[in-house]
């Protein structure tokens, strides 16, 4: 899934100074979890703490991290067969809608709609995938664990079919190529660790008073884009709330306020915070020099919380892609802080 900010090329990097510790292969708390990458990456090696104050990453978190093994669909396959075949069959315009198709109604041209965001056939789609698995749900064909399963793969696949350049803060004029591609869903990979996992969906400097471990990895927000205004649609899929919208993109209007790490007067506070109330042997802390904090405050608090001569500062140069080159453009450097408590 395209994200602002995944960590996917980070990973050989961060593997690597976590290297440099002496971790016993505890618990490893990603705190701002965003698709889950992180996560996924060191489940192998340790227990996860994964957490994200979006709903949709948290389901995300559920299905790959949480869960160790697939859902048991036996009662739902004495009904449907398989439900990954049975969601992926379904007739989107001969489809019987118990409610609104929302997804339709208001992000695709359904019913006259102008903002375009799937080709009706998709949208309708989702909606009817989505109203489904609601309904097993409900009836109690599905657990928990399968809601949030099936919920996750739903997520997964919204993006491959998407009219948008990489976040739903805008949807693109043209009908880009990948929008007549058919709803698929595919059960989400599983890696068994046999450790006890965990997902949160709670602000981070709340929830990091409640736990403790081993690494903590810390990836906030660099500068003021809003998540969930970003991915406004992933988080109404996964809520499914109708909710009231607002403007011509049609992002939710119970909008979260602003993060403290989106703040320029606030960010420092809120590394302060979460670092004083963190009870991790380790932590390391990824960031930008083109962040709203500045390398040598965060590198000043960091050793606040750290021991003596225990602080490691890691810089790799991060690539920009633009078709006109700017030999004036100040080089801009992926941070990686790390520290021992």
């Amino acid at each position: 899934m395209r994200y602002i900010g995944s960590k996917l090329s980070l990973l050989p990097q961060l593997a690597a100074a976590i290297g440099e510790r002496e971790t016993r292969g505890g618990v490893f708390c990603d705190v701002f979890s965003g698709t889950g990458v992180v996560g996924k990456y060191f489940k192998s090696r340790f227990s996860i703490i994964a957490n994200d104050h979006l709903y949709f990453s948290y389901i995300l978190q559920y299905a790959s991290i949480v869960l160790n093994e697939e859902p048991d669909f036996t009662e739902l396959r004495k009904k449907v067969g398989d439900p990954f075949k049975y969601l992926n069959s379904l007739e989107p315009f001969q489809f019987k809608f118990e409610k609104e198709p929302f997804v339709a109604k208001e992000f695709s041209p359904f019913q006259g709609s102008e903002r375009q965001y799937f080709r009706e056939r998709n949208a309708l789609h989702i909606d009817a995938i989505r109203q489904v698995i609601q309904e097993w749900f409900e009836e109690r064909l599905i657990s928990e664990q399968g809601y949030k399963y099936l919920l996750a793969s739903l997520i997964e696949v919204v993006p491959s079919v998407s009219n948008i350049a990489g976040t739903y803060g805008a949807y693109l004029k043209h009908w880009d190529p990948r929008t007549t591609k058919p709803i698929f869903l595919e059960p989400t990979i599983i890696l068994n660790n046999e450790k006890v996992n965990i997902a949160y969906n709670l602000n981070a400097n709340k929830l990091i008073k409640e736990i403790e471990g081993e690494v903590l990895y810390i990836d906030p927000p660099y500068n003021g884009r809003q998540y969930l205004a970003n991915y406004h649609i992933l988080e109404t899929i996964a809520k499914y709330d109708y909710p009231v919208l607002r403007g011509k993109t049609g992002i939710r209007f119970d909008l979260e306020k602003t993060s403290d790490y989106c703040k320029k007067n606030e960010v420092a506070r809120a590394f302060d915070d979460l670092l004083n109330n963190a009870r991790f042997d380790f932590f390391f802390i990824s960031y930008s020099t083109e962040g709203l904090l500045e390398l040598d405050e965060l590198i000043s608090i960091s050793e606040r919380y750290s021991k003596p001569g225990s602080l490691k500062v890691y810089k790799f140069p991060y690539r920009r892609y633009s078709r006109i080159k700017d030999e004036k453009k100040p080089i801009v450097y992926e941070i990686i802080v790390s520290g021992e408590r």
